[in-house]
């Protein structure tokens, strides 16, 4: 998820610990089981819980590269301006306007603008999220779709908006039994507040492909992520800045706007 000799050394850093973690456990968890079966109660749980902690921690190192790699993407700039009240709505062009123009090659989302029968649509669709990873025995994808229609009534000022969100995720795994493979694929509309998708891998013996925003890569490790509030808060801020407003306007549907 980084390039030069910082991706060299967090590659080595991360073999070296996972192998720690692999043999360190392996040998404290037999030793746990183990003790448990020699009556060694308090000392077998001890060990199983280091173990547990240990493969827990591993996990983590690999979640927090992922999220520090995901911080540098760029933020949608809210154009500066006069705030209008919802009394004095800015026309529908000016709005439009001002969303399309947050649009820039370094954002995983784009917003679209047509016609509608009522008036216009703003479509804002994240990019593509997807990754694929195997090694020596797995192999697997998964792959994050959202989009938001935001339609805008100009006599009225007023907009509403739906949200649609996607996950796609396939496993494959050979082992002394033989082969394994599972999909699954999940769609649900309706409205969000606050959440985020993400998946974060590193491959033990093969290389990880992630295709996103910014193109496709290869690498040892990968990550992918949708988090919906980076592109609903600049888009409402507009709106609003605008003197636009849902039909009710209240607490509870404001929250569902980050």
């Amino acid at each position: 998820m980084s390039g030069g000799q910082g991706s060299s050394r967090d590659e080595r850093i991360a073999v070296i610990s996972r192998r720690v973690v692999f043999v360190g456990g392996s040998a404290l968890f037999v030793g746990g089981v183990l003790a448990l079966l020699n009556g060694q109660t308090g000392l077998g749980i001890a060990l199983v819980v280091v173990t547990f902690l240990a493969v827990v921690g591993r996990g983590l190192m690999t979640v927090m590269r992922g999220r520090r790699a995901l911080t540098s993407r760029d933020r949608a700039q809210v154009p500066d301006g006069l705030v209008r009240g919802p009394d004095a709505p800015a026309p529908v062009e000016d709005v439009v306007a001002a969303l399309v123009g947050m649009n820039s090659d370094g954002l995983p989302y784009q917003i679209d603008a047509s016609r509608s029968p009522d008036g216009v649509r703003v479509d804002v669709k994240w990019k593509n999220e997807e990754m694929r990873w195997q090694t020596l025995f797995v192999r697997g994808s998964q792959a994050y779709a959202w989009r938001m229609e935001v339609d805008l009534a100009p006599s009225t000022g007023r907009y509403k908006f739906v949200e649609h969100s996607g996950k796609a995720s396939v496993r494959a795994a050979a082992g002394p039994l033989g082969a394994v493979a599972y999909g699954k694929w999940t769609w649900q509309k309706g409205k969000t507040t606050g959440g985020t998708s993400a998946t974060f891998v590193e491959g033990a013996d093969g290389q990880v492909s992630v295709t996103g925003p910014a193109g496709r890569r290869t690498s040892w490790e990968g990550a992918v992520m949708i988090k919906p509030p980076d592109a609903k808060v600049p888009v409402f801020t507009v709106l609003r800045n605008n003197g636009w407003r849902p039909r009710f306007d209240w607490f509870g549907a404001r929250l569902f706007e980050k």
